[in-house]
C-alpha cells in the first residue's frame, strides 16, 4: 500500500508541471499586464510627466517589514525627494530618472536603491524593477495610479 501511494504521489508530481504547461498555453498572453519582452518602457519625458511633483497610489505584489498592506502612497517631488507612506510607516529619500528608468534611493540604510522601467496600461502604471543587467525582472513590484484618478486596470487598487 505504501509502495502504490508514494508511486501515485511521484506520478501526480511529475505531471503537474505539465498540466501547468498545457493550461499556460491555452489561456494565451494576459494583455491586461504589460509585455516586458515586445513593449517598450515610458520614455525619459513620460516619466517626468507623470512621476515629477506628483503622488502615486498603488500595490505592491509582497509584504515586507512587519507590514499587513500592499497598499501605498508615494510623493515623488520636483526637487528629487520622495516620501513613501505604507500602513503608517513613512520612508522618505531621494529619486530621478536615469534615461528610460526611474531610481528611489530612501534615506534607511536597510533599504538599497532600487531601478525600475515603467510601463503603462490606461492610467495604470507597472514598475518592474531592473536587473543588474539592465533588463526588468519577471513580474511587476508595484502597480500605481495617480492619486485621486480612478484606475483603468483590474484588479482596482486600494
Amino acid at each position: 500500500m505504501r509502495y502504490v501511494t508514494l508511486l501515485l504521489m511521484i506520478t501526480i508530481s511529475l505531471s503537474w508541471p505539465l498540466c501547468i504547461s498545457a493550461q499556460a498555453q491555452n489561456m494565451g498572453p494576459d494583455e491586461s499586464y504589460p509585455d516586458v519582452e515586445y513593449e517598450k518602457p515610458l520614455s525619459q519625458e513620460q516619466l517626468s510627466l507623470v512621476f515629477s511633483g506628483k503622488t502615486h497610489q498603488g500595490s505592491y505584489n509582497f509584504l515586507n517589514r512587519d507590514i499587513s498592506t500592499f497598499a501605498f502612497k508615494e510623493t515623488t517631488a520636483k526637487d528629487g525627494r520622495i516620501r513613501h507612506v505604507q500602513q503608517g510607516h513613512v520612508d522618505t529619500g531621494t529619486w530621478n530618472i536615469a534615461g528610460d528608468q526611474i531610481c528611489y534611493n530612501y534615506d534607511d540604510p536597510r533599504l538599497l536603491q532600487a531601478c525600475f522601467k515603467i510601463y503603462a496600461r490606461g492610467n495604470c502604471y507597472y514598475h518592474y524593477q531592473v536587473s543588474v543587467e539592465g533588463t526588468p525582472q519577471f513580474g511587476f513590484t508595484a502597480r500605481t495610479i495617480i492619486a485621486g484618478q480612478t484606475p483603468s486596470c483590474e484588479p482596482s487598487l486600494v
